[in-house]
């Protein structure tokens, strides 16, 4: 499995917006953000203070990318590496935990304001690393990670200024305490430079609508970690083989194989009647690909198939098995 990528450094590049000329790769994804690495962003969602930088239904965070490199680019992707998905003690039981609910989305344009149609969602708080706590064992918890949403190529512009925004339509999401945390990278050159992060404290569970009210505070000190993603031409195939799901006492082990190159993701899904699919556990992103699956929400008949996904968006599925009848 290689995870390797080509990124847009253009933390260091004094860009006015004139098309800037950077090279990119026929076979691997090209990242743009505003650090010199997507990898760089290390700063909040992990550990230590989080700095209130969380994303929240009162609390967006915009960038400015300059326009695309050129090249012969088939899909695009805006994404964010968060981390920190909050928990509260259960109702019923408060020496448990339960995942506080909750999506995060991204949005894109040439200006700073931002439709309903360029808004799109990214994630899930049960898809996020949760915050560990000090008292209790929580399933989930672990680093920031980076997420993905795909938006049609057009939405990318070659010629003009990029935005992006990130924020919750989730009305708990209104402090650090209860709300998913964003990654940041320091940025490095102290020199003065064109402003190209802010942070907007004024909506209300949606993106900016006024360009001229939406850059609320400037932020030149440190980069928030929203990028794009841009996939070249070309087909990848993604072999997902060998699935199967055998009882172990109160669960069931699902494991799979996958072959292919840059390989991102990979999950197990289940199917009434083979038809509609829906994935039933958390996205893990090292092999080997194995789930732990409660056997009471693994109900006889049901079927199941393993999938994994590239960096570049190719997905790809395991033959489906059928879960057996009986204890």
């Amino acid at each position: 499995m290689i995870f390797s990528y080509l990124a847009i450094f253009l933390a260091g590049t004094s860009w006015g917006f004139e098309a800037p000329v950077f090279s990119t790769s026929t076979i691997l994804p090209t990242y743009l953000s505003l650090a010199a690495s997507i990898n760089d962003f290390g700063r909040f969602a992990d550990s230590g203070s989080d700095a209130n930088w969380f994303i929240g239904f009162n609390n967006a965070w915009i960038i400015k990318l300059p326009p695309a490199p050129l090249g012969d680019f088939s899909r695009a992707f805006i994404g964010a590496k968060i981390g920190r998905a909050k928990t509260r003690p259960n109702v019923d039981k408060p020496w448990l935990r339960e995942l506080i609910a909750g999506k995060v989305y991204m949005g894109v344009s040439q200006t700073p304001s931002f439709t309903a149609e360029q808004s799109f969602f990214l994630a899930e708080t049960s898809d996020l690393p949760l915050e560990p706590d000090a008292h209790a064992y929580l399933e989930g918890v672990g680093g920031s990670d980076w997420f993905w949403a795909e938006v049609p190529r057009a939405m990318v512009s070659f010629s003009q200024p990029n935005y992006l925004i990130v924020w919750s339509p989730t009305q708990h999401f209104v402090r650090a305490s209860s709300a998913p945390i964003l990654a940041a990278a320091p940025v490095e050159d102290s020199s003065p430079r064109e402003t190209r992060a802010w942070n907007n404290h004024s909506i209300s569970g949606v993106p900016p609508r006024n360009a001229a009210t939406a850059l609320e505070t400037p932020i030149n000190s440190i980069y928030p970690a929203l990028a794009i993603k841009l996939v070249p031409s070309g087909s990848e195939e993604i072999a997902v083989t060998e699935f199967s799901a055998q009882r172990a006492g109160k669960r069931y082990v699902a494991s799979f194989s996958v072959s292919g190159e840059n390989i991102d993701e990979a999950w197990v899904e289940s199917s009434r009647d083979q038809l509609d699919w829906e994935r039933i556990t958390r996205l893990q992103r090292r092999q080997p690909f194995l789930f732990s699956l409660p056997a009471d929400k693994v109900g006889a008949g049901l079927y199941l198939r393993g999938a994994a996904r590239n960096v570049s968006g190719v997905t790809g599925q395991s033959e489906p098995s059928v879960v057996p009848y009986g204890p």
